[in-house]
């Protein structure tokens, strides 16, 4: 694509008010490894364009957008050490990747350790109290360097698997837009990606606390197997019995799904294989499907699956773009 063309896009995205699809597509379109160069160009010209004006919300706005864009390297950063001349700029070219408005407030005075991963990869970390994290693509976690306080608090946008080191004194908390996790010591999955349907809690070992952002007064105690559901459009609640080392099989490179949607199967496919998926979802979303893609398959594998899976389905490549078929 031509460099004139992406920077038309890109101005076009940011001069006018879009809908939460546009948003979407937008989203999908700069995220994937076409152009990269051209839209790096067209990005740095906007971020040395943009007013340098800031408001009492921009270190918030900053934080929150933090929580949620998808760079491809660890990054650390201190808000205290931002310059403030450029806050704004900051915050207008990373909010270029944002999906949705995470209402999520960074505390301000730690220094806190970024790391996003990519379309395409999945990543494994050890805090500083001992705790691991596996974090699946398309995903960003903050935490801060060393847990200070009275809890070991960490903000999730996307997937991960946690094996919490034991602390009775000190719980372990994930923060996400709709839920809170709360751990002493154990092993559980959370699923939080942006524009999903739902936000998922999944207990592996011992046990969790999940709250509601929505209503701070209700709570949910989960046992190994647990799945606590919640649905993003009308705050629904469920809490259902699952496979909870299928749920986390991802980090070994399994995806296996049991009575997922249609768009929650192509969603992951995206995030694995760092494609744009394209579908008629009214007429495909209307069931659920069990399927199940080993590690050593390749994305044409999957889609050769899903034609088996859908009947009288087919699909087209061209580049990074699916585009899937049903009569």
């Amino acid at each position: 694509m031509e460099g004139v063309k992406i920077k038309n896009i890109i101005q076009a995205f940011f001069d006018k008010d879009v809908s939460k699809k546009t948003l979407y597509l937008f989203g999908k379109w700069f995220r994937l490894d076409e152009d990269t160069a051209e839209k790096e160009l067209a990005m740095k010209e906007l971020w040395e364009n943009a007013p340098a004006n800031i408001s009492e919300e921009t270190w918030e706005d900053f934080s929150r957008i933090n929580a949620k864009i998808n760079l491809k390297q660890k990054k650390k950063f201190s808000l205290t050490r931002i310059a403030v001349s450029y806050a704004a700029a900051i915050a207008l070219i990373i909010v270029s990747t944002v999906y949705i408005t995470y209402k999520i407030a960074v505390p301000v005075p730690l220094e806190y350790t970024q790391l996003s991963v990519s379309y395409g990869e999945s990543k494994k970390i050890t805090l500083s109290d001992g705790s691991i994290v596996a974090v699946n693509a398309g995903s960003t976690l903050i935490y801060p360097k060393d847990f200070t306080g009275d809890t070991r608090t960490v903000f999730l946008t996307g997937e991960a698997n946690f094996s919490v080191a034991k602390n009775p004194h000190k719980p372990f908390i994930v923060r996400t837009k709709y839920i809170d996790i709360k751990a002493l010591g154990t092993k559980f999955c959370v699923q939080s990606y942006p524009y999903a349907q739902y936000t998922k809690a999944t207990l592996i070992e011992g046990s969790i606390k999940v709250d509601m952002e929505e209503n701070k007064d209700k709570s949910y105690i989960l046992k190994p197997n647990n799945q606590l559901v919640y649905s993003n459009s009308d705050n629904k609640i469920s809490v259902i019995d699952v496979d909870a080392a299928k749920v986390a099989s991802w980090e070994s490179g399994y995806l296996i799904f049991q009575g997922a949607t249609f768009d929650e199967i192509t969603q992951t496919l995206e995030r694995k294989y760092n494609v744009a998926i394209n579908y008629d979802g009214k007429k495909l979303n209307q069931q659920s499907y069990f399927v199940k893609f080993n590690p050593d398959e390749t994305i044409e594998d999957a889609m050769n699956v899903l034609t088996i899976l859908i009947s009288k389905s087919s699909y087209k490549k061209e580049n990074s773009t699916i585009y899937f078929y049903t009569k």
